[in-house]
């Protein structure tokens, strides 16, 4: 198996899942249906690539369509109006004022960049998401980055994609697709689930949420590093999300449950509970948390000539 970064013939196989135990999982835990196409696949295998440490899922078709994310909008928590990393890339942003941003969700970056006076636009492949961010008087382009480059001249000062590279099933083309749309020199900005951090509290990829069809890849700051040597890009910054308030049951909690995993997950759940973990929870509330580093991982990238 080819590395989908490196391109070596040197992959590993970490694992092999089930599909149909996958979507019984999604089914019973939030009520969401997968898809056929996806229950139909004869099995997921989990790599990781040895020169980059990135770690990915195969066949592609196991990315979830509109269909999925159709149904996690409907979740209050899936896409939230405030967040770090859209204050972040704000202040990365500086004097370049054409900028894109690709998978645009429910609009909220939009909005934020066009209050601070940028002329924004997006690309975004849910009709309904797209939709909204119309109705907000919004640009957007239903299409491919490919499809987009051949259709419009202009390109873009700055490109941001917020938790978006870690759905994609092929990062290169993608980021390539991102890269071709911006100017000589322009800022490309990425934000995606910090996975040096998940991999504390979920060190078998259980989560539902970080593995296929919502998560086809796992991202950390030394993958980002090797970008610089497969695409033409500089690396310029590195922005690790502080630990917000609330992700502080989630962090604490599954932390400990991972660090006492030698005792057994069945007696590492009965002793690490609400109440054994409230003196900690308590500290990181009040004020400790800052210290820690948190969900999202923000990167900044400059086009190199």
């Amino acid at each position: 198996m080819k590395s989908v970064l490196s391109s070596e013939d040197d992959a590993i196989l970490l694992d092999t899942l089930d599909p149909n135990e996958i979507a019984e999982k999604w089914r019973d835990a939030m009520g969401v249906e997968v898809g056929l196409s996806f229950q139909s696949l004869a099995a997921i295998y989990h790599w990781k690539c040895p020169s980059t440490g990135f770690c990915w899922y195969s066949p592609p078709e196991a990315a979830g369509g509109g269909e999925l994310y159709a149904q996690l909008e409907k979740f209050d928590w899936y896409y939230t109006e405030v967040k770090w990393e859209f204050a972040a890339a704000l202040d990365l942003l500086g004097q370049r004022r054409n900028v894109l941003e690709v998978g645009v969700g429910a609009g909220y970056f939009l909005k934020a960049a066009r209050d601070r006076g940028y002329s924004i636009q997006g690309v975004e492949l849910s009709s309904s998401a797209a939709a909204r961010a119309r109705a907000m008087d919004f640009k957007i382009h239903e299409t491919t980055l490919d499809e987009l480059k051949s259709k419009i001249d202009l390109r873009f000062d700055a490109i941001c994609a917020f938790q978006v590279l870690e759905h994609v099933p092929d990062p290169l083309c993608f980021i390539k697709g991102m890269i071709d749309m911006l100017t000589p020199g322009g800022t490309l900005i990425l934000s995606v689930p910090n996975s040096a951090v998940i991999k504390k509290i979920d060190l078998h990829n259980q989560s539902l949420l970080n593995q296929p069809p919502h998560h086809m890849g796992h991202w950390d700051a030394k993958v980002f590093q090797c970008l610089e040597q497969i695409m033409p890009l500089r690396l310029k910054s590195i922005h690790r999300e502080p630990l917000s308030g609330q992700h502080i049951d989630w962090i604490v909690v599954g932390y400990l449950r991972n660090f006492f995993s030698f005792i057994g997950p069945t007696l590492a759940r009965l002793l690490i509970n609400r109440y054994s973990t409230s003196p900690l929870k308590w500290a990181m509330k009040a004020g400790l948390r800052r210290y820690f580093p948190g969900h999202t991982l923000l990167v900044e990238f400059e086009k190199r000539e």
